[in-house]
């Protein structure tokens, strides 16, 4: 007889007097002791972090959380006010857009760089590779993730501060090398700023730290959803969700849509 397949995890166990998370007990050895960023960090790579570590961790947990009246803020205040009884329902509309357009590109961006840099390489020429990938995506007619934005056109001054925190946490390596390679060839080429934006050095700077590509947008997604708490809360304090409702009626056009059938 075939043996049962085993059920593995090494994340957490709820135990009768104790809960384990990452073989430490949580009450014992976690709960104040270690802050929401060194658990972060626990949780998405399996070792407590050094203190360079925590303090760019911190720095990615807290550089998305709020951009202004966004499209998933309103996206939360709106579903709010339509169903208040679940402010779950408005918290997961709002981080459901995470997407390549907005708030996650940097899972696209970490692709990028990790697909143009493997782990294992070891020499390195990131003039010569960062002319290629910007090429590779010319041909291809897509836009480089990570690189550019409509609102800091000159320049993401939170991608400037999460790299100079990378730079001082000595967090700072190879990837987020190349990206800025990449940001300086794509402007070479195209003749005008295309500066880093904040989801390309979030891209970076995590896989710096050893996290896979696929996770990154962790930071973007556990940021985004205490602001849109903070919208939640504020839509229950000053509602303007009716407001919103009542800007877009006088200014929307009615245009039929048909098509013909045919012959």
């Amino acid at each position: 007889m075939s043996k049962q397949p085993r059920i593995v995890t090494g994340l957490g166990k709820a135990e009768l007097h104790r809960i384990l998370v990452c073989g430490y007990d949580l009450n014992e050895e976690l709960v104040g002791k270690i802050t929401f960023s060194q658990m972060a960090f626990l949780l998405l790579l399996g070792r407590l972090p050094g203190p360079g570590e925590v303090r760019m961790t911190d720095a990615l947990l807290t550089i998305l959380v709020e951009h202004g009246m966004v499209s998933s803020a309103v996206t939360a205040r709106l579903t709010y006010h339509t169903a208040p009884e679940a402010i779950q329902g408005a918290v997961a509309a709002a981080i459901l857009g995470a997407g390549s357009v907005h708030l996650g590109s940097s899972e696209w961006s970490a692709k990028m760089l990790q697909e143009a840099l493997p782990r294992e390489t070891k020499e390195v020429d990131f003039d010569a590779l960062a002319a290629s990938v910007v090429n590779r995506y010319d041909e291809r007619k897509q836009r480089l993730p990570g690189i550019g934005h409509r609102t800091h056109a000159e320049g993401d001054p939170r991608a400037n501060r999460l790299f100079q925190i990378a730079r001082d946490s000595e967090v700072y390596g190879r990837y987020c090398q190349l990206l800025e390679h990449i940001s300086k060839a794509a402007e070479q080429k195209h003749g005008r700023r295309l500066p880093i934006n904040v989801t390309g050095a979030i891209a970076a700077t995590a896989l710096d730290m050893g996290l896979p590509w696929q996770i990154t947008k962790a930071f973007a997604l556990i940021g985004r959803t205490l602001g849109a708490l903070a919208h939640i809360a504020e839509e229950m304090r000053n509602p303007m969700a009716r407001n919103i409702d009542a800007a877009i009626k006088p200014n929307l056009v009615y245009e039929p849509y048909r098509t013909e059938r045919k012959p």
